[in-house]
């Protein structure tokens, strides 16, 4: 195994979302792995080659060559900055290596980089805020609580980083840095005879506290009687110059159409309003009320329940029953009819945040009071699937090769129009969601770009036979080959991506249509206010939130190809775990108890003032 030792300047290490001073690691031995060769470049930085003989080809970063390790017992984060040296995006992996761990069960992150990119990963360790004395057995949930005697030592620390390879293409890498950022949060042992039940009747974690937690139904009135006056003292957008959609009336005129549209301005693209101003769409998506958590067989995680004959259980039967949180505190702040006064404060808060776009899956009793531009969703465009589909990352792709998928697609394209033909607040229509075209076994001799361009194509030729006026925003996807891609840049008016990670960095591929892209998803977690989990980006606290919502969206700002980003979700998905597949999530603007997070709207409104001079002048 070759090694080179390695001095990196901590100026060199970019930090990912600059809300910490980092303590740099400044002196460490690379080691490689299998099919891996190393070398120190004429700057001083290690560059990791792979040889194309090895699915894993990295680097082990210690201290020393005698398998030494670091002491970090006492650090809550570490940053692991890289280059991508090839010449084309690689995904680069890192975990940190606490005694007695492996990498199944170390905490590992990584991020897409693009070609000579420098990007940092960033790596929470020591982040829990709550640990049982005994394990508990938790069913169900995506995130569950950890034994204290299972918690790793990280007093004996390395680091591990490498690219994944499927194919002998070589590939190469540079390690820039290592940093450790915050102290270790000391997790409250909770003992394992009295954990359950750890949800409150509010759907709360029991156990712990945190600012903004509702204790009683009389909080709902204060927390109410606070937020409505602060908003009336901010009834306008923080972005300054923008008309009743949100556009921006202190940029460029230009044709005006009465719908929402594209155009490059200057190299850069651009959603254009219905006034013909310049519009850059940042959005929340999941407006309604509800994410529900399973009731059957888990009662005993929870301190009370409403009676089953309350209306916000679903399904009436007894196999599966469900149950919102969500829906049964909107009922304790607005009364029982909450729906109207729910959706009336989403658009109030969206104007005072800088919130202009209502993102994906916006009911219609939200949508309809037409005060935000929306987008326009179908969610499922056919439920006849394709064969020769596995579930890959997402759902079932159509079988596009039937007759039925253009009647469905068709069907509920009809059905949409009937609500919202020639709306001139509808931003565009997204089409299906995070299709897992990695799943495709083959079949009949197509390849993957031969379906997605099937799939694309008829789903276009429906769309602006039906919706003419409206914008076509893709199908928002997560992974796929480059062939998709492909695809969806020639026929998607916007291609959709939900990306999550600290810096938005997909661009289309070099051969594909000058297209404009839209982030449908992001989000940041963090488990210091009642949650067993972050996210699928988990930063160290509320405050690391709030500041990287800002990096994001300022980079998405910053890249000419980009017109807006939304962020995942209005509301925290249930601490028991949502009942679609158990995520259990702090990827809220609000809590489910409809309580701001300061530090999400303060980084809102600070971002949407300047959403159009930093876009437009690059300032």
């Amino acid at each position: 195994m070759s090694s080179v030792a390695v001095t990196v300047l901590a100026a060199r290490v970019p930090p990912a979302s600059a809300v910490v001073a980092p303590q740099s690691v400044t002196h460490f031995i690379c080691q490689a792995r299998q099919g891996t060769e190393v070398s120190t470049s004429d700057g001083g930085l290690t560059v990791v080659r792979s040889l194309g003989t090895y699915g894993w080809p990295g680097v082990e970063i210690r201290p020393d060559g005698s398998g030494g390790t670091w002491d970090w017992s006492n650090v809550g984060e570490v940053k692991v900055c890289v280059s991508n040296g090839s010449d084309r995006a690689e995904q680069i992996y890192a975990a940190v290596l606490g005694g007695g761990a492996d990498l199944g069960t170390a905490p590992t992150r990584s991020s897409r980089v693009p070609a000579h990119v420098v990007r940092t990963i960033v790596i929470p360790i020591a982040d829990d805020a709550y640990s049982t004395d005994e394990p508990v057995s938790l069913e169900t949930m995506a995130g569950k609580i950890p034994a204290a005697k299972d918690r790793i030592d990280y007093g004996r620390s390395g680091v591990d980083v490498w690219i994944r390879r499927t194919d002998s293409r070589p590939g190469e890498f540079a390690v820039l840095g290592v940093e450790t950022a915050h102290p270790a949060r000391i997790p409250q042992v909770i003992p394992a005879a009295d954990f359950f039940p750890f949800v409150d009747k509010y759907g709360q974690f029991r156990h712990g506290d945190w600012p903004g937690k509702i204790h009683a139904d009389e909080d709902f009135a204060t927390q109410r009687a606070e937020e409505d006056a602060w908003l009336a003292a901010h009834p306008g957008s923080p972005t300054p110059d923008v008309d009743e959609y949100g556009g921006w009336t202190g940029g460029p005129q230009l044709e005006a159409t009465g719908f929402f549209r594209t155009e490059k301005v200057d190299g850069k693209w651009w959603f254009v309003d219905p006034k013909g101003h310049l519009f850059f769409s940042l959005g929340i998506d999941c407006l309604y009320a509800g994410t529900e958590t399973k009731v059957t067989g888990r009662t005993h995680y929870f301190e009370e329940l409403p009676g089953f004959g309350h209306g916000i259980y679903t399904p009436p039967d007894t196999t599966n029953r469900m149950m919102s949180f969500i829906c049964w505190n909107l009922e304790r702040k607005y009364g029982e009819n909450f729906k109207p006064l729910f959706a009336e404060n989403i658009h109030r808060r969206f104007k005072a945040w800088g919130i202009n776009t209502l993102g994906n899956w916006a009911h219609d009793y939200v949508w309809t009071l037409r005060r935000t531009p929306y987008a326009a969703t179908i969610n499922f465009s056919s439920n006849v699937r394709n064969p020769a589909w596995t579930n890959g990352r997402g759902r079932l792709v159509p079988d596009v090769n039937s007759p039925q998928f253009e009647i469905d697609v068709r069907r509920q394209a009809e059905a949409l129009a009937a609500k919202m033909r020639d709306d001139p607040w509808c931003l565009g229509i997204f089409v299906d969601n995070e299709l897992g075209w990695q799943g495709w076994q083959g079949g009949d001799g197509e390849s993957v770009g031969d379906i997605a361009e099937k799939y694309y194509s008829t789903v276009r030729a429906v769309l602006k036979e039906v919706l003419p006026n409206h914008l076509y925003l893709g199908s928002r996807i997560h992974f796929a080959p480059e062939s998709v891609w492909l695809a969806s840049a020639r026929h998607c008016d916007v291609v959709s991506n939900n990306f999550y990670e600290h810096e938005p960095s997909y661009d289309l591929p070099a051969e594909a249509p000058d297209k404009p892209i839209i982030i449908g998803e992001f989000h940041f977690g963090a488990k210091d206010r009642g949650f067993l989990t972050g996210g699928c980006v988990t930063v160290f606290d509320q405050k690391e939130r709030g500041e990287c919502f800002k990096h994001y969206v300022r980079a998405c700002l910053d890249n000419p190809r980009y017109v807006g980003c939304h962020w995942f979700q209005y509301q925290d998905q249930p601490v028991s775990g949502r009942g679609l597949d158990g995520e259990n999530y702090n990827d809220g603007f609000v809590t489910m108890c409809d309580v701001p997070y300061p530090e999400m709207v303060e980084a809102s409104r600070e971002v949407a003032a300047e959403l159009y001079t930093r876009r437009f002048f690059n300032r």
